[in-house]
């Protein structure tokens, strides 16, 4: 069996997280925007870390350029060029 580092293993679950994000905002094109709880929440189950650590990917993700995370309006909206 195969061991993996913690960095590599962290990596793959940010660009995992990162896939999931973006398809969830292409398939909601028509509003631009996804809920930021229901988002954390399924990707804590599905990932398996603590909202903390999905909200702290998140936050990695947004820093560059890959959405933009609203905490007023509770959204993940994608980037309008």
């Amino acid at each position: 069996m195969v061991r993996r580092d913690g960095a590599e293993a962290r990596k793959e679950r940010i660009e995992k997280i990162a896939r999931r994000i973006q398809a969830a905002l292409f398939a909601n094109k028509d509003t631009g925007y996804i809920s930021l709880k229901k988002t954390v929440a399924t990707l804590s189950i599905e990932v398996g870390c603590t909202p903390e650590k999905i909200m702290e990917y998140l936050e990695l993700l947004a820093i560059t350029d890959q959405f933009i995370i609203d905490h007023e309006n509770d959204q993940i909206r994608k980037i309008v060029s």
